[in-house]
């Protein structure tokens, strides 16, 4: 996900695999991890939610980080 643009929340709900509630929730409450609440960045023009291409991918590595090997350095 490169592209520089905004997305809906509609948009963002099918990426996700979610409810476009809630993704309105993910930025009015956040998603409860392990770390805390983590909200989803968005902008709001008018009535309607938008969410930048990249911020999307910091809000998707900050509730999923990349699960990286354990490295033995002994």
């Amino acid at each position: 996900m490169t592209e520089n643009k905004y997305m809906t929340v509609e948009e963002v709900a099918e990426i996700l695999r979610r409810s476009p509630r809630t993704i309105r929730d993910y930025i009015a409450e956040g998603c409860a991890t392990e770390r805390g609440r983590i909200h989803l960045e968005a902008t709001k023009v008018g009535k309607s939610w938008l969410i930048h291409s990249e911020w999307l991918e910091l809000f998707e590595h900050r509730i999923r980080p990349s699960r990286r090997a354990d490295l033995d350095l002994e």
